[in-house]
């Protein structure tokens, strides 16, 4: 018999269309937990399950240094068996514990606005993504709040979750919460993502810009795609009531420069004959907090939430949270939220090479059995490895939309498990 298809690998991000700065993105592989075997002796035995049968297994892991594979263990020594997870949520952050602590907050104070910061970093459409924001807005209700601060610090990501960041910053936070940007640095997707908010003010290391698109090997996105991103960007600009000709400058290589009359209203032109120049012909435009701040496009620059507050136009503001040591703003649960779901996706990011690696080797192992049972027992294993990387696939979707881990991708790998069990 023969199966073809079975040894595809699939590469890390080259399929994904994506918005860099200077940066380039891929898997990173690192190692992990692995199985473990409890056995009624006290022992632990920690490695790669290559088989089960009727409880017993056989396992491959290193003691002392040696190697020993397929190692044999008999149901009847086993106490419990658990199997590696990819997804497995993160436990032990002391941040999130503090947090957690209080996710239930005191009455409100009367004519005092209550607001939170939540980060927005790492890639867009993996660690910087609109689902974590959409899962908080419950909880921001709830509990009252009136301003929400997204502080944003990230050097781009994928096109794909600029449309859903839109989504959810103009149609469900805008209505709700006073929403605006803080921005360490949004660079190219991260950028983008804002651009729909109207209020945006500058760290005083911020930068803005750069919103240049890429397909994989560093190929300049051109013809109707990149039509397209600018269509799409004009419509942002428009949700976050900003001139089209500025983000079309921070795109394409086209001059930005403007007038202001004698009442401060400034017009923008994609030329050089305005009396300010922004950006001359030939280059792509990215903001400073000082630039930025002197034609209006920010509000202002503040370093501290004191500041912020001020530039705000509040004499006070409730910055719910906990207060940690060393951190810029009280954590509060939203915040908290994020940041185990930028660990929970980098962590399914990293394991997912190894999963692959699993899965292949299982498949190698069955394919090469003579023995119907024997093959069995691998294809087995596949299929434990293979519901891993479906579920993370089905959690975090731009890490399946970069893996080409499509349905047809899916329901092919099963119709090879499903031939290799065949006599």
């Amino acid at each position: 018999m023969r199966f073809s298809g079975w040894t595809r690998r699939l590469g890390g991000m080259a399929a994904g269309l994506t918005l860099v700065a200077a940066m380039l993105m891929g898997t990173v592989t690192s190692a992990v937990a692995g199985d473990k075997i409890y056995l009624k002796d006290g022992r632990v035995i920690e490695g790669e399950i290559v088989r089960e049968v009727n409880g017993s297994v056989w396992i491959d892991y290193t003691i002392g240094g040696v190697s020993q594979s397929g190692a044999f263990f008999a149901a009847s020594a086993i106490d419990r068996i658990e199997h590696d997870a990819a997804s497995e949520p993160v436990t032990g952050d002391p941040v999130r514990a503090v947090a957690e602590s209080a996710s239930t907050l005191p009455a409100k104070r009367s004519g005092v606005p209550r607001g939170v910061v939540i980060t927005l970093e790492g890639t867009v459409g993996v660690q910087f993504a609109a689902k974590p924001l959409h899962d908080s807005i419950e909880w921001l209700e709830e509990n009252e709040v009136d301003i929400v601060v997204f502080k944003v610090n990230s050097g781009g990501g994928y096109l794909l979750e600029i449309p859903k960041m839109h989504e959810v910053i103009h149609d469900e936070y805008k209505p709700r919460f006073r929403t605006v940007a803080w921005i360490e640095s949004a660079i190219s997707a991260a950028a983008m993502s804002a651009h729909t908010l109207e209020e945006v003010y500058f760290l005083t290391e911020g930068n803005y810009g750069a919103c240049t698109g890429w397909y994989g090997a560093l190929v300049a996105v051109d013809g109707i795609e990149l039509e397209r991103v600018l269509y799409m960007m004009e419509k942002a600009s428009d949700l976050g009531k900003r001139d089209k000709e500025i983000m079309r400058s921070m795109q394409i290589e086209v001059p930005l420069s403007y007038n202001k009359d004698q009442d401060g209203e400034i017009t923008w032109y994609n030329t050089e004959e305005g009396e300010y120049l922004v950006n001359p012909a030939g280059r792509i435009l990215t903001f400073d907090s000082v630039q930025a701040a002197e034609c209006k496009f920010s509000k202002g620059t503040a370093d501290n939430l004191d500041e912020l507050t001020r530039l705000l136009g509040y004499p006070e503001v409730e910055w719910v949270g906990k207060v940690v040591s060393g951190e810029l703003f009280p954590i509060s649960k939203p915040e908290a939220d994020m940041r185990a779901w930028r660990e929970s996706v980098t962590t399914a990011e990293e394991r997912l090479n190894s999963y692959f690696q699993k899965y292949n080797i299982a498949l190698q192992n069955a394919a090469g059995s003579a023995d119907l049972k024997v093959r069995g027992s691998f294809v087995g294993v596949a299929r434990r490895h293979l519901a891993v990387i479906r579920s993370v696939a089905k959690k975090f979707p731009t890490i399946a939309y970069v893996n080409q881990l499509t349905d047809d991708w899916f329901r092919e790998q099963d119709r090879i498990l499903r031939d290799l069990l065949r006599p």
